[in-house]
């Protein structure tokens, strides 16, 4: 009797299960393309061009397919492409930059007169002026508040104050974990629905700057307090579609085996 194919699961947005039974070898030069070339794109979003709620849905599809720890999968995604919305983001957006802007400009030193942190910074702030046009604003939230490192730190050393010197427990840090595991179960899906708008044709960057407005956006966006708004991820399509490895350092001059330093 010949087996009856499943069927995909009824909430999948794709048209076939995803089935990597016998998946064949993925094409290596065309995935390398894809992870060099996804760049923050800021100044090249098309403002005028609709994003269809269905491609961000399936890059979204795609980033919980990510690593989380403990399979907690405790990532929430809010999407807004409400006008007077974004405007009022926007607006703590230009706020925070300005602070930013004049921080980060004061004790740059000499990146002043980087080129590449010019147009970085060039590039940011034609963002800040336009981030209100872009078709989708995507906040990631993470379920309940970041680590606080130092109190765990502290709570810890106390559990081990009645134990031997030699005990190695008095070695270990455990609030540095929890910070790992809080912010390394979202940023993998991250990344990934980024590689996923990309492969679509879409451009994103992550952008941090409404995040000091971070109660004052909850007010807005019904976003409890428990809730942590981890970054934004403005999204829309591309003006053109040649982008380019960036200029890095080879990974071999900054790599070490086995020791640091070798």
């Amino acid at each position: 009797m010949n087996a009856t194919p499943s069927a995909a699961p009824p909430d999948t947005p794709f048209d076939t299960p995803f089935d990597t039974s016998d998946a064949p070898p993925f094409d290596v030069a065309e995935t390398d393309r894809l992870l060099t070339t996804t760049r923050s794109v800021r100044r090249r979003l098309d403002l005028d061009r609709p994003v269809p709620r269905e491609v961000v849905e399936q890059a979204l599809e795609v980033a919980v397919q990510a690593p989380t720890a403990n399979n907690h999968q405790n990532w929430r995604w809010l999407v807004i492409t409400e006008a007077d919305v974004k405007e009022k983001l926007a607006e703590m957006i230009r706020s925070s930059w300005a602070f930013h802007r004049n921080d980060m400009w004061t004790n740059a030193g000499r990146r002043r007169n980087d080129a590449q942190a010019r147009r970085n910074y060039d590039s940011a702030q034609a963002l800040t002026e336009t981030i209100a046009r872009v078709p989708v604003l995507v906040i990631p939230c993470v379920l309940g508040r970041p680590p606080d490192i130092a109190g765990i730190n502290a709570h810890w050393r106390a559990r081990m104050s009645d134990k031997v010197d030699e005990d190695p427990g008095h070695l270990v840090q455990h609030g540095e974990t929890r910070a790992s595991i809080f912010y390394g179960s979202i940023f993998p899906a991250v990344w990934s629905f980024q590689l996923a708008l990309r492969s679509r044709g879409l451009g994103s960057t992550i952008t941090c700057l409404h995040v000091p407005h971070e109660r004052e956006t909850g007010r807005l966006l019904g976003i409890p307090s428990g809730v942590t708004q981890v970054c934004m991820i403005p999204v829309a399509y591309t003006l053109g579609t040649g982008f380019r490895p960036a200029e890095r350092y080879r990974a071999k001059e900054r790599t070490y085996w086995e020791r640091w330093g070798q």
